[in-house]
């Protein structure tokens, strides 16, 4: 038998298996805690990280908690702002560093 066809029949053969996490209400869900800054670069990823201002709609929520539990997803409601003010836990807006020629400056997003 050549490697081609032995692989077929052994792909072939194979069972997969999917595994899903468990899903918790979005307003349930706790962020992660920030990891305390080493190198320069997190130090200053940590000073200029991103702020979110959230002017209409509905707040970030947490998607993933450390148990890899996930969120539900926000309920539908008849306000495009109703039941999603923020979680009382926190949410998290991500952002990346990096070195290069120019200075490490902030980011802010607005949502509007």
């Amino acid at each position: 038998m050549n490697l081609p066809a032995f692989l077929l029949a052994d792909i072939g053969g194979a069972s997969f298996t999917s595994i899903e996490a468990s899903k918790i209400d979005h307003d349930k869900e706790q962020p992660f805690a920030q990891l305390a800054p080493v190198t320069a670069t997190e130090k200053a990823a940590v000073r200029f990280k991103p702020s979110l201002e959230v002017v209409k709609g509905c707040h970030p929520y947490s998607a993933v908690n450390a148990a890899g539990e996930t969120s539900a997803g926000l309920k539908g409601t008849d306000k495009p702002d109703g039941k999603c003010k923020g979680s009382i836990l926190g949410s998290q807006v991500y952002g990346r560093a990096g070195r290069g020629s120019e200075a490490v400056t902030g980011t802010r997003c607005r949502v509007a």
